[in-house]
Formats: C-alpha cells, structure tokens, sequence
C-alpha cells in the first residue's frame, strides 16, 4: 500500500459503542477535525491481549485528554460484541469501540488480515488538519504501551526536531541555522496576523518562520480570543493557522502560499 504519513488521513465512518458504554452511535474522521486523534485498530473482543490494550489506555484517558486528544478503537467486531464485552469482563472504557463489519477502514488504513477477517495492531496519530503523523502496525502477540504513544504526541506537538528518547518537557534538536532568514521590502511592510491554537504544530511552524525572517505579526489564540472565533466562523474556516497577509487569507500549513504573499518566493528583490 501506499504511505499514510503526511498525507489526509483515509476517510471513515463506521457504528460505534458510544464513550458511556450504554449507548451506540456512528464516528467519522470529521467528527475530529481540528483535534488530535489517536486511532488504534485491535484484532477481536474476548480476547487475551486485547483486553489489556484496551483498559491501559482507558487508564491514561485523562492524560491524553489534556493533551488535546481524543482514543478511538476500531475491531471488526459488530458494536453488540463490543456491548457484551464491556458487560461481561472489559468494564467501561471512557472512549467510543468502532465496529469495521465491512473490513474497509482496516483495508484503508493497511492493518487488514484478509485471510482472517481481523485486523492487525495498527496505531495512527491523525493531526488537526486529518493528516497522519505517526503509525505503527506490529504482530497481534504483542500490546501496546500507551506511554509511549503520549511521548510520541508530545513530540509531535512541539513542532521541532526531537532526539530518541526524547521526553515531553526537555529541549528540542536546534540546527545551526541562520539567525534570520533574508527579508523582502514586502516583507518588512507586509501587515500580517495569524489564527492559532496552543496543540497545533503547524502554527508553530508558521510562526517560527516569521520569526527567522523577522516580519511582525499579531496573533489570534482561538482556545480564547472571541474576535479571533468570531472571524473563524463567519469565514467558515476549519483548517490552521489562518494566515492573513496585507488581506490575502492563507487557509493551513500552505508555506509556498505564505513564502509568495511576503515575497520571499524568489520572486522579488531581497534587500
């Protein structure tokens, strides 16, 4: 199959044991947009690793919820196996159970075991924008550790390089890199304001290349500004950051875009 990294994550909806436990429901990848997704495949309910997967990272829900994300399971179980099991043995999870009857979404996203109609241990971490970050797809004998995957996260969150081993809290890698990047007239009289989110990657990214290159920007923090919200909705934009210079409105992490409306496409004089 084709790689998923950096790419939109494959499109699904699918029947769903709700969150509570009690009641069933249906999820799609747009029910997540804008938010962090950790989305995990297992292979079959009353099983003997599974169970283990499943309640260890119920066990952090809370952590990974701070960290501005949210769990979803999938199994090609139907969703009154995944009832009768948080009945009879599982307990309630915190997070939805997806049902893949039709083996589609683990065909999608490459754990499908065709000759058994289950799927295999496959971990994808699906950013805000619906793009995939991070997957790993290994043996059914073996769990996984949802530490390791917060780890991941926190990495990923950070926007910048990060060293094996590295642990949420320390520095990033900095590479010896110019101080500041060369700087168009457009650039230096360019008025420019930015829409941001704390958890987005790429409005750290956008923001640290305005920094190199030295432009001035104000920014909008949508986990709190209203007049920041109120532009979001009234322009029906879902997608970060939204970059707006001198009126032009770059919708997501579009750097060609950005690089042209400043000028440092190559395309005017650098003075």
């Amino acid at each position: 199959m084709e790689r998923l990294i950096g790419k939109k994550a494959p499109w699904f909806s699918m029947e769903a044991l709700a969150a509570d436990g009690e009641h069933f429901t249906r999820v799609s990848l747009s029910d997540y947009a804008g938010k962090w997704l950790v989305l995990f495949f297992y292979p079959m309910d009353f099983t003997f690793v599974c169970p283990t997967e499943l309640t260890a990272f119920s066990d952090r829900l809370e952590d990974f919820q701070k960290a501005g994300a949210q769990l979803l399971s999938v199994s090609t179980d139907s969703v009154y196996t995944h009832l009768a099991w948080q009945r009879n043995g599982l307990g309630k999870l915190g997070y939805p159970m997806a049902a893949d009857q039709t083996l589609r979404v683990c065909d999608s996203y490459g754990v499908l075991l065709e000759e058994e109609g289950v799927a295999l241990r496959g971990l994808f971490l699906i950013d805000p924008e619906q793009k995939v970050r991070y997957s790993v797809i290994h043996d059914n004998n073996i769990g996984r550790n949802p530490e390791e995957v917060l780890r991941v996260l926190a990495a990923l969150q950070t926007g910048g390089l990060c060293a094996a081993g590295w642990e949420a809290g320390e520095e990033n890698l900095h590479p010896q890199v110019p101080q500041q990047l060369p700087v168009s007239q457009k650039a230096r009289d360019a008025m420019v304001r930015i829409y941001t989110m704390p958890t987005c990657s790429y409005c750290r990214s956008v923001k640290e290349f305005l920094r190199q290159t030295g432009v001035d920007y104000e920014e909008f923090d949508l986990s709190h500004d209203k007049a920041g919200q109120a532009f979001m909705k009234l322009r029906g934009y879902t997608g970060l950051p939204v970059t707006v210079i001198d009126g032009e409105e770059i919708v997501g992490y579009d750097m060609p875009r950005i690089k042209a409306a400043l000028g440092l496409d190559g395309r005017d004089e650098v003075k």
